[in-house]
């Protein structure tokens, strides 16, 4: 970023975060940079440089007439960081004790009274991201943490049944088994293949109309 005004910069770049977490983008529409310096009350030159930023997070990526936008990913790249995220998840397992698992997951076990599509996907990434917080590794944690924000419209995306979805994570937090370091890696590899098996159908056959 800029160092002619760090503070100002940090803030257009922290409020650009908490927009795109927040769902407030359209996957493949351009970005209007006027109105976001607007929103921020700044100039158009340190929005741009912040969506410089989320575009090196693979966050965002350039428009094709200029300008920024938050991209489609292809189901083929969906595969790749589904399963990506999936083996750095299964990783992290390895390293805890069944405690440290229940300790992180228990926050969730109780179903949120919330159920839009961004909550979801917001609720989704902070269980992920406790498992990795629980190890202690910052470097896991980041990497986790990044790839639940290059996943997260997708996740958006594929809420159409809130309730289902709802439950399918709280799933995660069910104390009620009895080997639940186990049972959560069987979890995290059923979430996630499920995810992907869509994927592969929509190679397949297609998008859904």
């Amino acid at each position: 970023m800029s160092a002619m005004d760090p503070p100002l910069q940090e803030r257009v770049y922290l409020g650009l975060k908490a927009d795109y977490l927040a769902g407030h983008f359209v996957p493949g529409k351009r970005i209007d940079l006027q109105d976001l310096a607007n929103r921020y009350h700044s100039s158009k030159t340190p929005v741009r440089e912040a969506a410089f930023v989320l575009v090196g997070e693979g966050l965002f990526m350039h428009h094709s007439d200029g300008g920024f936008l938050v991209p489609i990913l292809e189901p083929t790249e969906l595969i790749e960081l589904l399963d990506w995220h999936m083996q750095l998840l299964i990783a992290v397992l390895t390293t805890l004790k069944e405690s440290a698992v229940r300790r992180a997951l228990q926050p969730y076990s109780i179903l949120p009274s919330e159920t839009s599509a961004v909550s979801i996907a917001l609720r989704a990434a902070e269980i992920f991201s406790s498992l990795a917080e629980a190890t202690g590794n910052r470097q896991a944690t980041h990497e986790v943490r990044r790839l639940n924000e290059r996943l997260h419209y997708s996740r958006i995306a594929e809420t159409a049944e809130t309730t289902s979805a709802k439950k399918e994570l709280a799933i995660f937090a069910s104390m009620e088994v009895g080997n639940f370091h186990k049972a959560t890696r069987r979890r995290i590899e059923a979430y996630h293949m499920r995810k992907i098996y869509r994927q592969h159908q929509i190679i397949r056959n297609g998008p859904p109309p």
